[in-house]
């Protein structure tokens, strides 16, 4: 009667864990256009500053920047500046120093982000 029981329980346990199954899954949005240039930001190089994303950023905000594990970095309104400020010091659970190829690569990706 116990092992019953506690395969019922363990069972429960690992059919609840997995949830519904009945709720859709979410959309995932489509990737984000990236411009050449924006007038706030400033020029960048979007093929390197998506190439830097991806190898430093992705991870932790998600391929598209929706944001994953970390916050979104679409429509923040954070400046170029404000980015370098947080890519160079950290922020929250964000670490320092992760874009390790230079000031310029950093100020690339700052200003790319900054337009998104």
């Amino acid at each position: 009667m116990k092992k019953l029981l506690t395969v019922l329980v363990g069972a429960a346990l690992v059919l609840g864990a997995c949830g519904g199954g009945n709720e859709a899954a979410p959309a995932t949005p489509a990737p984000a256009e990236t411009p050449a240039t924006d007038a706030v930001a400033g020029s960048f190089d979007a093929t390197a500053a998506e190439a830097t994303y991806k190898q430093s950023c992705a991870a932790c905000h998600g391929a598209n920047l929706q944001g994953a594990s970390a916050p979104t970095l679409v429509g923040t309104g954070l400046t170029k500046e404000e980015i370098l400020t947080i890519l160079r010091e950290g922020q929250g659970t964000m670490p320092a120093g992760l874009v390790r190829d230079g000031a310029e690569v950093e100020e690339n990706l700052a200003a790319w982000i900054a337009a998104q």
